[in-house]
């Protein structure tokens, strides 16, 4: 018999010496024109990504203005916004613990054969969960400004939503169309952001931000093609999300600076929490790297372009023009 590999800890190394010698933080908000406001994006598990890319932004002095997210980008966004100071402390607990049963329920293929409900599990699990972690009720108890991004059912139009209770906007932002139901506001319909805006740029520009600072959740490739429910639903979403992407960094890169910060290839499916740890650590040191080659390559204040690393995965020819490469 074969001798069994012990399990692997994921935890990142020491900052280098070249890092260190850089200071105690890196010197990023000099490089920013105001306000600058993180964008960030939808993912499900991949959020943990996310977790990973805020502390690298955490050892450089940059503070963010504003935040705008996208269904697991929203919930990241919504919890770093009740307390800046401890946000990120606290989402280390919410990826460490969060599991497809916290979100959808531990029985929920039982209900993949029926096909005449609205949608294949209701959000009763979603909704405890969220009403677990987070402490405010309100847009407005929150220690900075926030919106989450939905898709409106009945225009397609990403819509963004800033005030009222903070949950309902959390649940429509991740509702899944099929696997969760719309979520009413106001006496609209509301789905998953990812329909419309997953990673939401330019509705950050919208918004007044200065800059950018794009917080994705990792590329990764289409699942191969099958009638099967959970391949569908993950080939539907990386492939709404590609495009996506690459025309909201394209369109915001042209009116502000943006920081596309680099993020782990082919994670596996969004609904796949078995990677949360390494998947973070990975995010959290390509992301270290790349904030020192910014401020070793670049002064400030940046002109508008999107600043992100030469080749990188999913950009496609629609950074051509705007581009501005941060070699490392």
């Amino acid at each position: 018999m074969g001798c069994v590999p012990p399990p692997q800890i994921h935890v990142p190394p020491a900052r280098p010496a070249h890092l260190r010698q850089l200071g105690p933080l890196l010197p990023l908000a000099g490089l920013l024109p105001g306000p600058v406001h993180y964008a960030m994006a939808g993912g499900g598990s991949h959020g943990a990504v996310q977790w990973g890319l805020l502390q690298a932004l955490a050892e450089t002095d940059l503070v963010p203005d504003a935040l705008i997210g996208t269904s697991a980008g929203a919930l990241s966004g919504a919890v770093y916004a009740e307390d800046p100071v401890c946000g990120i402390n606290r989402l280390a607990y919410v990826w460490a613990q969060l599991d497809t049963k916290f979100l959808v329920g531990e029985s929920w293929w039982g209900n993949l054969t029926n096909a005449r409900q609205i949608a294949l599990v209701d959000n009763a699990a979603v909704r405890e969960t969220l009403s677990t972690i987070l402490t405010c009720i309100e847009f407005a108890d929150l220690a900075m400004p926030f919106a989450a991004v939905a898709t409106d059912l009945a225009t397609g139009r990403a819509t963004v939503i800033d005030s009222g209770p903070l949950i309902p906007a959390l649940l429509a932002s991740s509702a899944i169309p099929g696997l969760l139901p719309p979520v009413q506001i106001d006496g609209r319909l509301f789905v998953d952001g990812l329909a419309s805006a997953n990673l939401p740029a330019v509705q950050a520009v919208r918004r007044g931000a200065g800059a950018v600072v794009a917080l994705d959740t990792g590329a990764r490739e289409p699942t191969e093609l099958s009638t099967a429910s959970r391949k569908v639903i993950s080939r539907l979403a990386v492939v709404l999300a590609s495009t996506q992407r690459r025309e909201q960094l394209h369109d915001a890169a042209l009116q502000v600076p943006v920081l596309l910060l680099p993020t782990p290839e082919n994670l596996g499916g969004t609904l796949d929490f078995t990677v949360t740890m390494s998947a973070a650590r990975e995010a959290y040191m390509l992301a270290r790297q790349f904030l020192a080659d910014l401020v070793t390559l670049y002064r400030g204040p940046l002109a508008p372009g999107l600043y992100a690393r030469p080749g990188g995965p999913g950009l496609g020819s629609l950074a051509d023009g705007v581009l501005r490469p941060v070699a490392p």
